[in-house]
């Protein structure tokens, strides 16, 4: 393995054990404190504004990362790229403010949560000044993921200082604002003083509005995969009640955290560094993925099959007695992280790196759209149950789909001689 990319997937290791370690630390005592019916209000508020970061974030960490790594040390040309990324970011933090204002007045189950929803939206925020494109392009991610873990650790730290009532549950979602905010002022400082060359530059309109539309296929692409991994919960929280969305919220947090922990780390630290080698060799590209591809199916197997013979322990671990009705849902999805598997080497290794980012655009519109028509129709009929069946669904959908357009991309694709 590269030296680089191995020393990049640690301290994404380590970044994530901050995003997600760090939380899981502080879940069981969160959840023991504010009980399943103020947790589903928790999760509820911290999933409406992953989807007000996707608009602020528009797939510029797959875009600009892919540019500034194909600009090696063009720091007049990276420049250029993080200003106009930058600009564009704040550009669309004005609007999601808007939008997430509107939402307010005029949807019944925000007005009612207004408060809780008022503390996570700065958690947006924080997104919207986060440079992560520049040091992903870059491969250099070590400072980054330390000071993310210190940042993290203090949120820990001030959630066991300051939730000691159930009806503090708000109090949860400002702290992760504090904390993403925070982050993002540090990382911002780090970049300018680590990157001397690294200059600011106000840059034209229509340059940011270029950039828009180039990454347009990528921001739906990135929208409709929060559609289809977090949608879940809006539906739940329309169709059943605070206390089932609790419930189904305690499970998938484990899910999703398998998933984060299990992916992200080598996601973040193996694009940049095959869309690289896909540009310079082909060949070695499908290798280099295949290896890496087949490495990850035998360690998402492994995390399901312990996921599926003691899930009762886990359960009661992280959330308590209160949750253990969720052990057969949860046994359901552990199947998800081998279909996760299947999907991420297929699209991000495979089709972002590829450039086909209409076929990309296409395999998140089917899992977009077949969550919302399952979703809706499951957990109508089978509620919690159904919502399982609904999210197991989606990621098989997923997997087959993003297999299918890989290998139509790849037989698109002219080797390199």
């Amino acid at each position: 393995m590269n030296l680089q990319l191995g020393k990049n997937i640690g301290f994404l290791g380590i970044s994530q054990a901050a995003n997600y370690l760090l939380p899981l630390v502080t879940l069981p005592y969160i959840t023991r404190i504010v009980g399943p019916e103020n947790y589903g209000r928790i999760e509820f508020a911290t999933v409406t504004v992953l989807f007000f970061s996707a608009i602020v974030t528009y797939g510029f960490t797959f875009t600009a990362t892919r540019k500034i790594a194909e600009l090696k040390d063009d720091f007049r040309r990276i420049s250029v790229v993080y200003s106009t990324v930058m600009q564009a970011k704040l550009l669309l933090l004005i609007l999601s403010s808007a939008l997430f204002v509107l939402l307010l007045f005029i949807v019944p189950e925000y007005s009612i949560e207004w408060k809780i929803m008022l503390f996570a939206f700065p958690f947006v925020i924080g997104w919207g000044l986060y440079p992560d494109f520049l040091f992903q392009g870059r491969q250099k991610l070590g400072a980054v993921a330390g000071a993310n873990f210190g940042i993290k650790l203090m949120a820990a730290i001030l959630i066991f200082t300051l939730l000691h009532e159930q009806e503090d549950f708000y109090l949860v979602c400002g702290i992760n604002s504090f904390a993403q905010i925070s982050a993002s002022l540090v990382t911002l400082v780090y970049a300018h003083k680590h990157y001397p060359l690294l200059r600011w530059h106000k840059v034209a309109s229509r340059l940011v509005k270029a950039y828009l539309r180039s990454g347009f296929y990528i921001f739906l692409s990135h929208f409709f995969t929060r559609v289809y991994t977090f949608g879940i919960i809006i539906f739940l929280a329309f169709l059943l009640p605070e206390k089932e969305l609790g419930l189904f919220s305690a499970a998938m947090k484990l899910i999703v955290v398998g998933q984060s922990f299990l992916f992200t780390p080598i996601g973040g630290a193996l694009f940049p560094y095959l869309a690289k080698l896909a540009k310079e060799d082909l060949a070695r590209f499908y290798q280099e993925r295949r290896k890496f591809a087949l490495l990850t199916l035998v360690i998402t197997g492994f995390a399901s099959a312990i996921l599926m013979i003691w899930p009762r322990f886990f359960v009661n671990l992280v959330f308590g007695d209160d949750y253990l009705s969720v052990v057969p849902i949860l046994q359901l999805m552990a199947p998800i992280f081998i279909l996760t598997a299947l999907s991420h080497f297929a699209m991000k290794q495979g089709l972002m790196v590829l450039k086909a980012d209409s076929y990309n655009l296409w395999v998140v519109l089917v899992g977009g759209l077949g969550s919302v028509l399952l979703n809706w129709f499951l957990i109508d009929y089978a509620g919690l149950l159904g919502a399982a069946w609904a999210k197991l669904s989606v990621e098989a959908l997923l997997a087959i789909s993003a297999l299918y357009f890989f290998h139509k991309a790849k037989n698109k694709a002219i080797p390199a001689k």
